[in-house]
């Protein structure tokens, strides 16, 4: 299970970034417009000097934060190969 700020962070306007896989995938997490909007990208560079692999958006809620969770996992697992 990912080790993630609670919804409260992400409600009271948050940005969260981090790695999985080993370091290797790395994503921002951030609200905006009531919405969890999560972008992941592959590599050792910031975001700023990233190209995005993928993003989603879910809802700014417990269920929304948890879809999140779900799908950032499937993420990191799938690019880790």
């Amino acid at each position: 299970m990912m080790d993630l700020p609670g919804l409260l962070y992400y409600q009271n306007g948050g940005v969260y970034k981090g790695s999985g896989g080993n370091g290797r995938v790395r994503y921002k997490i951030e609200p905006v417009d009531d919405k969890l909007t999560v972008q992941v990208w592959f590599g050792p560079y910031c975001y700023e000097k990233s190209e995005m692999e993928d993003r989603a958006e879910f809802a700014l809620s417990d269920v929304g934060r948890s879809e999140m969770m779900d799908w950032l996992s499937n993420k990191i697992e799938g690019m880790r190969k």
